[in-house]
């Protein structure tokens, strides 16, 4: 699978920085075809007439977010972020593309449905990496699990120790039940402190994806 992302990573991510360096080159078209969209998103968002006032900037930023995470996702440097913002501008620009593409004849228009067919399977490729763990279990479930590893090496640990106590008389035995009551009092308590950090983690980071979808 490793190798399978080497070569896939490059693949996809070479379209993209492709797309950044056209609109780079041709600000003016890229404006043209954004323009449009840009208007469209202004007039539901009042946040964003800055953007649509000047619509050639705008395409310039998105053409070097283009490349720049592009260029991220296929040398493996923050592959997930990567992806999610190139999610983000893909959706824009795949809109814009399919609004401001001329329809004129019959052919325009299958011209127009290949080209969205394939924007819609760029997004679902950027899905994929976008979630893509790289084989690596989530942030919760490595909490979780540390926690229980944790826990058993620590009962473990325990028993040796009491019947060691044991050995040394009653009131060693007893001071050091007491002490593993309060340890373990402890060790539950900074559990549920690890965990709760962990869910706080995972919902920000959900809500990171929402925002650059």
């Amino acid at each position: 699978m490793t190798l399978i992302r080497k070569f896939a990573r490059p693949l996809l991510g070479s379209s993209f920085i492709y797309n950044g360096v056209e609109r780079l080159r041709n600000p003016d078209e890229a404006a043209e075809e954004l323009s449009e969209t840009l208007n469209e998103i202004a007039s539901v968002v009042p946040q964003a007439e800055s953007l649509a006032a000047k619509p050639k900037l705008t395409a310039q930023v998105l053409g070097g977010v283009q490349i720049a995470a592009g260029t991220a996702l296929a040398i493996g440097k923050f592959p997930r972020l990567a992806a999610l913002t190139l999610c983000g501008v893909h959706k824009l620009n795949s809109y814009a593309e399919y609004r401001s593409a001329p329809l004129e004849t019959e052919e325009d228009v299958v011209a127009q449905r290949k080209t969205l067919l394939k924007n819609i399977s760029l997004l679902g490729g950027l899905g994929i990496a976008a979630v893509d763990l790289a084989g690596k279990p989530s942030l919760s479930w490595r909490a979780e699990h540390i926690s229980k590893r944790a826990m058993k090496k620590g009962n473990k640990f325990g028993e040796k120790t009491v019947k060691w106590a044991e050995n040394l008389g009653d009131d060693a035995a007893n001071t050091l039940k007491a002490w593993e009551k309060d340890a373990k009092k402890g060790f539950k308590k900074a559990e549920q402190q690890a965990k709760k950090a962990a869910k706080a983690a995972a919902k920000e980071a959900e809500k990171a994806k929402d925002k650059v979808s």
